[in-house]
């Protein structure tokens, strides 16, 4: 669906067509599941705060301005409801197969290429165990979202220099980790 399709659509809403909106949650549903599900790790309580971010974007709808993308205005919603819902439940899972999985392998020939994605799923799950909410958060959306500074920018709250300075530190924090945990192995 094209901006000004989606802008037509949010317009409508406004206008009283509330039954259009399962048109926009059809569109967003899968991206927003899939970023709550990364940083949650529970399908349950993923599905719970996806439908909380569509009621609460529906009722908040009147407050859209279009200034980002309704995608964007999305996924603020769905940062600031999962964050919340981890301070509230103190979750420390992530479960990265669940935010991307690879892609299914038939072939012989790819099956060590599979493992070797396997592997590098498995490490990552543990690395992101060690960050904060707000680190997994940005660095599900920079990394798995394809979300541009600017968009996390919007999402978060944050400023661009501030992201970029953030997921710099993240990933130096992750190497950290990752080195810490390799002499570990090999210790």
């Amino acid at each position: 669906m094209c901006r000004e399709e989606e802008l037509k659509i949010i317009e409508k809403i406004k206008a009283g067509d509330s039954l259009l909106y399962d048109r926009l949650v059809l569109e967003h549903s899968p991206k927003i599941m899939s970023v709550i599900r990364g940083v949650v790790g529970n399908i349950e309580d993923s599905e719970e705060i996806a439908q909380d971010v569509f009621v609460k974007a529906f009722f908040s709808l009147d407050k859209f301005r279009g200034d980002s993308s309704f995608a964007t205005w999305l996924f603020r919603i769905a940062y600031n409801m999962a964050i919340s819902k981890m301070r509230k439940k103190r979750y420390i899972h992530v479960d990265i197969e669940k935010i991307r999985l690879p892609e299914s392998v038939n072939d012989q020939n790819n099956q060590n290429e599979a493992e070797e994605r396997e592997r590098k799923y498995i490490i990552l799950e543990k690395l992101l165990k060690n960050l904060e909410t707000h680190e997994r958060f940005l660095i599900i959306l920079f990394y798995n979202q394809d979300k541009s500074i600017k968009e996390i920018s919007q999402i978060t709250g944050m400023g661009e220099s501030n992201v970029k300075v953030t997921l710099h530190r993240i990933k130096k924090k992750l190497a950290v980790i990752a080195d810490s945990k390799m002499e570990v192995s090999y210790g």
